[in-house]
This record gives C-alpha cells, sequence and structure tokens, in this order.
C-alpha cells in the first residue's frame, strides 16, 4: 500500500509536468489560460510539499498541513475558474445562445453552492483537527460544485452537437471523472470513519491520476473543436427557454 501511495503521488505530478510542457508547445495557455495555471500550481504545490516532507518533523507538522489546506483553498478557486472557462469556451462562445445560457449558469452556480454548504455541513466529524475537517468540506464541497456544473455542460454540449473530441471537452471530461471519485470518496469516508483515510487518499489520488491521463490523450490527439454555424436549438426552442428562464428569475 505504501508503494501504491508514492506511485500515485509522484507519477500523475510527472505526467502533469508532461501535461504543461505540451501546453505550452501548443499554446493552450492562449485558448485555456485558466487550465494552464491550475496545472502549473499543482505542479508547483507538489514541488513545495514534496520538499516540506523531506525537513518535517512531528513538532512541526502543522506548517505541512497549513501548506495542504492553503493549497487546496487555491486549487478550488483554480478549479472554479476553469469551469467558467468551460462553459465560455464550449457553450457561450455560441452566440445565439449566450444570453439564455448566461442566466442558466449563473442560476445553477447559484443553486450548487447552496446544495454543497447544506450537504457538505451534514459529513460526520471524523477529523482531530478542525484545520483538517474544514479541508475535507471545501474539498467536498469543491467536487459537488464541479460534477454538477460539468453535468450541465455535458447536457447543452449533447443539445448543441458540441465535438468531445476538443481540448475544452477533454478538460472537462478529466474534471468530472476526478470529481465524480471524490463525491464517492467523501461518502465513504463519512461512513466509516478514521479507518477509511488511507482507502480514501488512494481514491482521491487514483482520481487526480486518472485525470491526468486523459488531459494527455486529449493533447496529443487532433484538436475538433467545431465552429459555430448557426446550427443545434431551433429558434423557436431558444425563445421558449429565454421566457421561462426569464419568467423564473423575474418570479
Amino acid at each position: 500500500m505504501l508503494f501504491l501511495r508514492y506511485y500515485l503521488w509522484l507519477v500523475p505530478h510527472v505526467l502533469l509536468g508532461i501535461v504543461v510542457i505540451v501546453s505550452l508547445r501548443k499554446r493552450l495557455y492562449q485558448t485555456l489560460p485558466a487550465f494552464f495555471a491550475f496545472a502549473v500550481f499543482q505542479l508547483v504545490q507538489f514541488l513545495v510539499l514534496f520538499t516540506v516532507t523531506k525537513f518535517v518533523t512531528p513538532s512541526s507538522i502543522h506548517i505541512y498541513v497549513w501548506l495542504l489546506t492553503c493549497g487546496a483553498l487555491i486549487g478550488a478557486l483554480l478549479q472554479l475558474a476553469v469551469l467558467y472557462e468551460l462553459v465560455r469556451t464550449v457553450i457561450l462562445s455560441r452566440t445565439s445562445l449566450q444570453r439564455v445560457l448566461r442566466l442558466l449558469f449563473a442560476f445553477a452556480l447559484a443553486i450548487l453552492v447552496l446544495a454543497s454548504a447544506a450537504t457538505s455541513g451534514s459529513l460526520r466529524d471524523v477529523g482531530r483537527e478542525r484545520i483538517m475537517n474544514g479541508f475535507e468540506t471545501l474539498d467536498f464541497s469543491n467536487n459537488l460544485i464541479l460534477a454538477g456544473m460539468l453535468v450541465v455542460i455535458l447536457l447543452f454540449s449533447r443539445a448543441l452537437n458540441i465535438s468531445w473530441r476538443s481540448r475544452a471537452t477533454g478538460v472537462a471530461l478529466g474534471f468530472g471523472t476526478s470529481a465524480c471519485i471524490g463525491l464517492a470518496a467523501a461518502a465513504v469516508r463519512s461512513g466509516l470513519g478514521e479507518s477509511a483515510f488511507v482507502g480514501v487518499d488512494v481514491m482521491q489520488m487514483a482520481a487526480f491520476h486518472v485525470s491526468v491521463v486523459i488531459w494527455i490523450v486529449y493533447l496529443f490527439l487532433p484538436d475538433r473543436t467545431p465552429a459555430f454555424a448557426g446550427s443545434g436549438l431551433a429558434k423557436s426552442e431558444i425563445q421558449f427557454w429565454e421566457q421561462e428562464l426569464q419568467r423564473m428569475t423575474g418570479q
């Protein structure tokens, strides 16, 4: 188990380094700057934490915990930035639907934030340190928002016939896979308590490993981002959904 944990900690970040290098060569920072910033931050955070583990002592373990928690907070904010970037790139770039989808995006985000706050508050208190409990709540809330918003993206992608061979949707697929496994890990941790910490840690690291592999595959595949040709939903359907959303938000 120790070897597996070291593998899942080291190898995904080595692969993430490849993602950063290939992204630079393909100028992905121009089309998906938030995702590129997220990948670079994750790599830097890993290098910092890996270095700290070589010098940390039992009396200074709190330094590592603070670095881990602060990194989780910054990572969560960057992930939300990536979500907006994906919605803007994959959906809001469809100009004929921009108004209605922007309203729906804001409405769905507000609902998911409230749902994540309510649900994460019901998690069982299994940590001995309040800071670690805060980290668990933050991680659960972020995964719930990610999974929910990516479901919204997926639904509109199907309706608009958006290709899942594009790099933007590949990034979404990687995040969605990781978020779903993260939610399953949170459920296991809540149900089994402290005895599940090692297993949950392995699940979360494996989820990140899978997402990085997905990103690498999509980076090396030809990008097939379809140009908007005005097709997708009929004009009457667009007007119907605009009227429904305006009616809902006006109440």
